[in-house]
């Protein structure tokens, strides 16, 4: 059954990620097009993430669907890189730079239903023991980073989440992990509802050492966003945490239709 005609979202959305439909564990967005964050608390050791090529082609198996009847690819929980090719990413001279899909989009269903976006241009060039890595130096790459940590934060199982974390964000982690597990203690089934995006953007600000990324889901009477400012750091798009970790928490921005932003469902 496609639940896509029974599931209604909350009246509410939290800010966490942007993307769990009814997650304690929402995370805000405390950056602005033009401010961007301190370096204060940022890592100052460099996440480690083995650079497995990636994986060759298998068979897959039938693809299935989130919540809402987006189409994800099966290939296994952590999911799979595909062959990159820079070729073909968005000119910064196009229109749409700041709002296009990357090349090959496709969202794979990884722990518990969780959908994690992949892409044949702009990363993850690697995924190793369930941490997405090698994200393009490009606003898509941003958006792809964004969505990818957030939602492994939100769906992998124990040791594996907490080494998302301290390798895709960069701030204060500990206590970010702290609130997270009570977080993931009262919402078990978290996974299910880390759904494909409505919408994604990223603002006119952009740089190639910063970018605001915003995520818009379903709400009952519209949509909503979260914001998600990310840093180039080490080599690598991170999510760069508030100081203030309760931020996170915070309702999103309501919207009542996505003009303006890109629809980043799968192509492939």
């Amino acid at each position: 059954m496609n639940t896509a005609t029974t599931t209604t979202p909350p009246q509410n959305r939290h800010r966490w990620l942007g993307l769990a439909v009814a997650l304690a564990v929402p995370l805000s967005g405390c950056g602005t097009d033009a401010a961007q964050p301190s370096s204060a608390g940022l890592s100052t050791t460099t996440p480690t993430a083995a650079a497995r090529p990636p994986l060759s082609a298998t068979p897959a198996q039938p693809p299935t669907t989130d919540l809402f009847g987006n189409r994800l690819d099966v290939v296994g929980d952590e999911g799979r890189a595909l062959t990159q090719n820079p070729a073909t990413r968005t000119s910064s001279s196009a229109g749409d730079y700041l709002t296009a899909a990357p090349a090959q989009m496709s969202w794979q269903r990884g722990w518990g239903g969780a959908a994690l976006p992949v892409s044949g241009s702009d990363g993850p060039a690697y995924i190793d023991h369930g941490i997405a890595s090698g994200f393009a130096d490009t606003p898509q790459g941003a958006a792809l980073a964004a969505c990818d940590a957030i939602a492994r934060a939100l769906a992998a199982p124990e040791e594996v989440w907490q080494n998302v974390v301290r390798a895709r964000f960069v701030g204060d982690t500990d206590a970010f992990i702290a609130r997270m597990t009570r977080g993931r203690t009262r919402t078990p089934d978290a996974a299910r509802y880390v759904t494909v995006p409505d919408g994604i953007r990223i603002r006119p600000g952009y740089r190639p050492d910063f970018a605001v990324v915003d995520i818009a889901t379903r709400t009952r009477d519209g949509y909503t966003y979260a914001s998600w400012p990310m840093t180039y750091d080490h080599d690598d798009w991170r999510v760069r945490l508030p100081d203030d970790i309760e931020t996170l928490w915070q309702p999103g921005d309501p919207i009542e239709a996505l003009a303006g932003f890109g629809q980043w469902r799968t192509t492939t």
